[in-house]
């Protein structure tokens, strides 16, 4: 889904679009307001929800999630040289993301969890250039991790919980993200130095996080052990969860430069990413 469908324009970035509904006949169709106001109130309505007990209290969660996300994926416009002069690698980079949950109790096993999360992923460059291809006679390779990619997101899973005795437990949850990443702009360049404070380009990357201004969906999925701190409210859990998307969320181009050859290629960073999750569960209700 591209989030400028909804925009009247690329520079008006927050004033949303209404869409009107029509019925076969090609009227406006009223939409009745007082019947779904009234809907609404019922769902949330005390006699609605599910009658929890002291074991079952919503809680809330603070999740830390560390982890690697994808290489970058590079396209190359130049069949790979055998012995690897002159080119670019890409390997697996830190990913970070703090979140906060609710979690809302729908049976004794089942709850479901919403909640939003502020995430700080990376990509990692490693471009090689060796004396036979440059004309400075010296061999020059270097690896940039760069942080700048920023993203904020919804989320909503389905979690089953089990407990093995009073203290301990497990889950394990499916969910979905939807993730907005921050547009930007980053340049990267490995330099030769010649002397008398000259220095030669060797390689030069230019990447643009989220482009078209797109909001990302992809699913998630999360196990992991729980264990409560004796009679308090509190409960610690330790486990993993995994990102699989091909959202492309940064896209760049990449130049190589030799004696009498430029090699060019592209390239993509994709949301993909797995790691350890850590954190913290509060019960509103006291057990």
């Amino acid at each position: 889904m591209k989030l400028h469908d909804y925009f009247l324009q690329r520079d008006l970035p927050f004033k949303l679009i209404g869409r009107k509904a029509t019925n076969t006949s090609g009227q406006l169709a009223k939409i009745p307001v007082e019947p779904l106001f009234f809907a609404i109130l019922l769902l949330f309505s005390p006699g609605f929800l599910p009658q929890l007990s002291a074991q079952q209290s919503s809680g809330l969660e603070l999740h830390l999630m560390v982890g690697q996300s994808d290489a970058v994926w590079i396209e190359r416009d130049y069949s790979m040289p055998i012995l690897e002069s002159g080119v670019v690698n890409s390997g697996a980079s830190p990913t970070f993301e703090f979140q906060l949950r609710h979690a809302l109790p729908l049976s004794e096993h089942w709850q479901w969890v919403n909640g939003l999360a502020f995430g700080v992923d990376s990509y990692k460059l490693n471009p090689y250039v060796d004396k036979d291809f440059n004309r400075y006679g010296s061999e020059n390779s270097d690896y940039f991790i760069n942080a700048g990619i920023y993203h904020f997101v919804l989320l909503t899973a389905m979690r089953y919980d089990r407990s093995f005795n009073e203290k301990h437990g497990f889950w394990v949850q499916l969910g979905l993200q939807a993730a907005y990443f921050v547009r930007g702009y980053v340049d990267i360049e490995l330099a030769a130095y010649i002397g008398h404070g000259q220095a030669e380009e060797l390689f030069h990357s230019e990447l643009i996080i989220n482009d078209a201004n797109e909001i990302a969906f992809a699913p998630e999925i999360q196990l992991a052990y729980r264990r409560t701190l004796g009679q308090s409210r509190w409960k610690l859990f330790l486990g993993t969860s995994v990102v699989v998307s091909r959202f492309e969320s940064a896209q760049g181009t990449f130049q190589i430069f030799g004696d009498n050859e430029v090699r060019s290629g592209t390239l993509e960073k994709r949301w993909l990413k797995a790691g350890l999750n850590l954190g913290a569960q509060y019960a509103l209700a006291k057990p």
